[in-house]
């Protein structure tokens, strides 16, 4: 932010000046300029529920929470406050909003505003003198008991307002109910501390400590805010362009993460000042991204991040391959041994800060990539006995399969890599989708219903579950040919059981062909051997060719 001086200083070179501010005086402030919002302050928040809760805290007497501000030079500009825009001169000492951005904005976007009636957004905000509470006025005119609250910024105008509305004369009850209003708004005193000979990286340092201290931004927020241009979202377009991949839209704060681990000296500096990351951070952590994503997905055959047993590997692998992008087939190969033995086992449930900077720094300190791979390997000749493992699939068979447990998601992904498909001849690109219109990037979970079936009115148990195709429909299951219904994990004697009704004796025949299945599954991705098959997806274009 150029307007904030620089400055080398860690520490501030005076104590905050504590003070109050009337309501008026911030108005006043606001009015003449001298109260500014700096680049890197959050996107607006509250809604009108919050602005009306703020206003009734205010005529209450209730405590509002302390500002801070610092004093410094601001040039001249035009300052937004939601829909008031005030066009400002340069001042040589103005306030700059460190901590209070949306209860100012609140202030002076309800009170400034120069409607007659003010309608339709966060802001148009009035005071029922009737019963007394306070109401937002979207479409619908005003009750005749309602004032604005841009009439009460200032006294003047508020006696004007009075003397125009209809009920002066004979509701003397309403009108002082009006004034006492005005009054307890515009004296309102709000805490405030003023730092003064701030640069720009010790405010940014205050402004992190400040809103990281509650429930407020979120991470990704801060560093966008931090970092970014006026406007700008660098990671929210990063994240954008990944989608690109078909692997779905990760969180933003996932990705400010994998960018800590791979850009960072380690996690916890990274976030602590994240100003020593260097300024190619979020090109450097999408480039890496974009490999890790396509091991993930062709390697290992985990088609979504939401299917991935565990995030540990979409954050390591961001710095594995920050330190090793070449393509290399063979690496991706034992990469996705290493994501299957962590997925199966359980060992990469611990994501902690703690544990990523043990294994990023393990793979920093390693003299070449074949050690890496190694050491996270752990080293041949280990062996693993499916019905020992933390998350062996067989558990999910006779249990109703959930995507909140690493286990479910890794019975699907089996399903999956059976290569479930149409029946002979018919062309068919795309098996399965998870709709992405419907996601939202912030929720772990998935909807079941939207990519697979029961084929039993019991619900999701594994023995009953196949995974759903595109256009195809459970009577087109039933008739299927052979290599279809292998494709689906089913034979012919499994769908004569259906057909006569006789359940438990398709979950025996089903549950005999899934544990067949699934001991090939495990041994095949965390044996001895390395998986030479070709990906799934590459196995699914060639189906549908």
């Amino acid at each position: 932010m150029s307007q904030l001086s620089n400055s080398s200083g860690t520490t501030l070179r005076r104590r905050p000046e504590a003070r109050g501010f009337r309501v008026e005086q911030l108005l006043h402030e606001a009015s003449d300029g001298r109260l500014r919002i700096p680049n890197f302050q959050r996107p607006l928040r509250w809604r009108s529920r919050n602005v009306i809760e703020f206003f009734d805290s205010i005529r209450r007497g209730f405590p509002v929470g302390n500002l801070l501000l610092s004093r410094d030079e601001a040039k001249a500009g035009v300052v937004q406050y939601g829909p008031v825009a005030i066009d400002s001169r340069q001042h040589a000492s103005a306030l700059w909003v460190v901590d209070g951005q949306q209860r100012i904005t609140a202030i002076a976007a309800t009170l400034l505003r120069s409607e007659v009636i003010p309608r339709g957004d966060y802001w148009s905000i009035w005071y029922d003198l009737e019963n007394e509470e306070f109401r937002q006025l979207l479409k619908k005119e005003a009750a005749p008991a309602w004032i604005p609250l841009n009439v009460l910024c200032d006294s003047v105008k508020q006696l004007k307002w009075i003397r125009t509305w209809p009920h002066a004369v004979e509701r003397e009850d309403l009108v002082n109910r009006a004034l006492e209003l005005g009054k307890s708004i515009r004296e309102y005193e709000m805490p405030a501390y003023i730092v003064e000979g701030t640069g720009q990286d010790l405010l940014r340092l205050i402004f992190t400590r400040v809103n990281t201290g509650g429930v407020g931004m979120r991470e990704s927020e801060i560093f966008e805010a931090l970092y970014g241009s006026e406007g700008d979202r660098p990671i929210r377009s990063a994240v954008s362009r990944l989608c690109d991949l078909g692997f779905g839209q990760i969180d933003e704060d996932l990705f400010l993460r994998c960018l800590r681990v791979a850009c960072g000296p380690s996690v916890r500096v990274a976030s602590e000042t994240p100003d020593k990351l260097p300024g190619d951070s979020i090109r450097r952590t999408e480039s890496a991204l974009r490999r890790a994503i396509a091991s993930i997905t062709m390697s290992a055959g985990i088609p979504h991040w939401k299917l991935l047993p565990y995030r540990l590997p979409l954050i390591f692998l961001t710095a594995f391959y920050d330190r090793f992008p070449e393509m290399n087939a063979r690496v991706d190969r034992l990469v996705a041994k290493w994501i299957w033995r962590g997925a199966l086992t359980g060992d990469h449930e611990n994501v902690s800060d703690g544990r990523v900077d043990r294994l990023v720094r393990q793979m920093r300190e390693a003299h070449s990539l074949s050690d890496t791979v190694a050491s996270m390997l752990g080293g041949p000749g280990e062996s693993f006995d499916i019905d020992q493992l933390a998350n062996s699939p067989l558990g999910e068979i006779d249990q109703a399969i959930s995507l909140n447990r690493a286990s479910g998601k890794i019975f699907v992904l089996g399903l999956l890599a059976a290569n479930p498909r149409q029946s002979c001849g018919v062309t068919q690109q795309t098996l399965w989708t998870i709709d992405a219109e419907d996601e939202d990037p912030t929720d772990s979970s998935l909807d079941p219903a939207k990519f697979y079936w029961s084929l039993t009115a019991d619900g999701n148990r594994g023995s009953d579950t196949i995974v759903k195709v595109a256009d195809m429909r459970r009577k087109d299951v039933m008739s299927a040919d052979s290599e279809t219904l292998r494709s689906f994990l089913l034979n012919g004697e499994a769908i004569e059981y259906l057909e006569q009704d006789l359940i438990e004796k398709f979950r025996t025949c089903r549950r005999q062909i899934l544990s067949t299945w699934f001991e090939e599954f495990v041994a095949d991705r965390v044996g001895d051997r390395v998986d030479l098959r070709p990906p799934i997806r590459a196995i699914i274009e060639v189906a549908g060719n």
